[in-house]
C-alpha cells in the first residue's frame, strides 16, 4: 500500500521533504491549477512569442550595426541606439508585458495555494472560462517590489561603473576582464543576500493585508535565519526546472539560432534562404514552448510555498517553546 503523504502546509520539513511534497502537490492538483490559470498564461505565452520573434529578427541587425561602429566609441551609445530606438522600445515594451503577465499568470496558482493553506484542499474551478482575479494585484505588487529591492544594488553597481567611465573614458573596455569578474562576484553576493526575499514575498502574498515594506522589515531576518534551507530548496528546485526547461524550449532555441544565422547572412549580402512562413512558425513555436514552460517554472513556486510553510511552523514551535520556558 502506498504511504500517505501529509501535504498540509504548516509543518516543519527538511528541504528534501519540501521538494518531494511540493512535487506531489503539483502533480496531484495540476488540473485545478491549470484550469484556474490557463487564460492569463495564454496571454503570457503570446507576449513571449511576439518578443521572441521580434528579438530573433532584429537583434542580429542591431548587433551588426554596433560591431560596425566599434571603432567609433561614442557611436555605440548614440548613433546605433538612435537608429534602432523604435525597435528597442518595442522590445522593452514586450519585455515589460512578459514580466507583468508572468506575475499575473502566477496569481491564480497562488490563489489556489492560499485556498490550500486555509482549507487543506484545492478545488477545481467550475468552468474553463472562469477567471480567477483574486490576488492578482497583490501578486503583481509584491513581485515588482521584490524585483525593485533586488535591482537597487545592481543600479548602484551600474552607477559606479558610469562614474568610473565618466572620470576615465574607456575604463570599462580597458579593464573589461576585471569589470566582468567584479560584476559576476557582485551579482552572486546580491543573489545570496536576496534569498530571504523568497520567504518575504510568499508571506506577503499569503497573509494580507500587511504592506510589503512592513512584511520585509519584520520577516527578512526570519528568512535569513533559515537561509540554508531556502538555498537548498532554491538550488535543487532551480536545477530541476532548468533541465526540464532546456528540453522543452529546445525547438524554440533551434529556430532562434537558424533565424539569427539567416538574418546575419542576409545583412552580409547572402540570400535569406528561409521560407516566408518562418516568422509565423517562430512565433507559434515560441508561444507553445513558453506556455508549457510556464507550468514547469511553477514547480519553484510550489516549493517556495512549502518552504514558507516550514519556516512558519518552525517559528510557531519556537514561540511555543519560549512560552513554555517562561
Amino acid at each position: 500500500m502506498e504511504k500517505q503523504v501529509d501535504m498540509s502546509l504548516m509543518k516543519a520539513r527538511s528541504y528534501r521533504r519540501v521538494l518531494t511534497t511540493g512535487i506531489r502537490l503539483f502533480t496531484e492538483k495540476f488540473r485545478p491549477l491549470f484550469k484556474a490559470s490557463w487564460q492569463m498564461v495564454t496571454i503570457y505565452a503570446l507576449c513571449c512569442g511576439a518578443l521572441g520573434t521580434l528579438a530573433t529578427i532584429k537583434i542580429p541587425e542591431i548587433t551588426m550595426a554596433m560591431m560596425q561602429q566599434m571603432a567609433v566609441y561614442q557611436g555605440i551609445f548614440a548613433t546605433t541606439l538612435q537608429q534602432y530606438s523604435i525597435t528597442l522600445l518595442e522590445i522593452l515594451a514586450l519585455l515589460l508585458l512578459v514580466t507583468v503577465t508572468l506575475y499575473l499568470g502566477s496569481a491564480p496558482i497562488l490563489n489556489k495555494l492560499k485556498e490550500h493553506k486555509e482549507t487543506g484542499n484545492i478545488t477545481t474551478p467550475p468552468s474553463w472560462l472562469t477567471a480567477s482575479p483574486k490576488l492578482m494585484g497583490r501578486t503583481l505588487k509584491g513581485c515588482l517590489l521584490t524585483l525593485l529591492v533586488w535591482m537597487v544594488p545592481m543600479v548602484l553597481f551600474a552607477a559606479a561603473l558610469a562614474t568610473a567611465e565618466a572620470m576615465s573614458p574607456g575604463f570599462v573596455l580597458r579593464h573589461y576582464i576585471t569589470t566582468l569578474g567584479a560584476l559576476t562576484i557582485y551579482i552572486l553576493i546580491v543573489m545570496l543576500a536576496a534569498l530571504p526575499l523568497m520567504y518575504v514575498l510568499m508571506k506577503y502574498i499569503m497573509e494580507p493585508p500587511a504592506t510589503y515594506w512592513s512584511t520585509l522589515r519584520q520577516s527578512y531576518g526570519t528568512g535569513a535565519r533559515h537561509w540554508g534551507m531556502l538555498f537548498l530548496v532554491f538550488f535543487a528546485s532551480t536545477l530541476m526546472v532548468v533541465i526540464a526547461s532546456f528540453i522543452i524550449t529546445l525547438p524554440a532555441s533551434i529556430l532562434q539560432f537558424a533565424n539569427q544565422q539567416a538574418q546575419t547572412g542576409l545583412l552580409m549580402g547572402d540570400p535569406l534562404g528561409m521560407p516566408s512562413y518562418m516568422p509565423w512558425l517562430t512565433f507559434a513555436t515560441f508561444t507553445l514552448c513558453n506556455f508549457i514552460n510556464f507550468y514547469v517554472f511553477q514547480i519553484t513556486l510550489v516549493h517556495n510555498y512549502y518552504a514558507y510553510g516550514s519556516i512558519e511552523a518552525r517559528q510557531q514551535e519556537r514561540k511555543q517553546q519560549s512560552k513554555e520556558i517562561q
